[in-house]
C-alpha cells in the first residue's frame, strides 16, 4: 500500500478582506470547514485565522486535488455562512487563495503560526503576512497577487 503524506498550508481571505468573521462564528465556521476535509479523506492539523481570513493545515489525500478542495471549503462554507445567521456581514471569499507544501519537520512551527494567529495580528497585517508566505516560498508578492 502506497503512503503519501501532502502537508499543505492553505490561507484565504474574506472578499476585500472586511473583518466579517467574528469571534463568537469562528469555531462553528472550523468545525464546518473540518467536516468538509474529513468527507474528502483528508487529515485536518490545525485551522484558525482572524476576522478577514483563514488558515489551514492539512494533510491532502492522494485522491484529491488542491485546488478541488479549496474550491469546495470556500463555495460550500461561503453557503453555509451566509444563510447560519452567524456572519450577518460575510459576503463571500476573495476568489484567490495561497497555499504551500510543508515538509513535516516544520509541521509543528506552522501549527504554533496558526495558533497564533491573533497576537500575530496585533502587530503584522494581512498584507505583510502574505508578503512574508510568498518570500519564504521564495516568490515575489505583487499587487496582483493580493486576495
Amino acid at each position: 500500500m502506497s503512503k503519501v503524506i501532502a502537508l499543505y498550508h492553505i490561507v484565504f481571505a474574506t472578499k476585500r478582506r472586511e473583518m466579517t468573521i467574528p469571534d463568537s462564528g469562528a469555531e462553528s465556521l472550523y468545525r464546518f470547514i473540518w467536516s468538509i476535509i474529513r468527507e474528502h479523506k483528508c487529515r485536518l492539523l490545525r485551522i484558525g485565522g482572524i476576522e478577514n481570513h483563514v488558515h489551514i493545515l492539512l494533510d491532502l489525500h492522494p485522491s484529491v486535488a488542491l485546488s478541488d478542495i479549496v474550491r469546495e471549503i470556500k463555495s460550500r462554507s461561503s453557503s453555509w455562512m451566509c444563510t447560519s445567521g452567524l456572519f450577518p456581514h460575510f459576503c463571500g471569499w476573495a476568489s484567490e487563495y495561497f497555499a504551500i507544501s510543508v515538509s513535516n519537520s516544520v509541521k509543528e512551527g506552522v501549527v504554533r503560526y496558526i495558533n497564533e494567529q491573533k497576537t500575530h495580528h496585533q502587530y503584522h497585517n494581512f498584507a505583510d503576512e502574505l508578503t512574508r508566505l510568498y518570500a519564504a516560498a521564495g516568490k515575489t508578492l505583487d499587487a496582483n497577487d493580493m486576495m
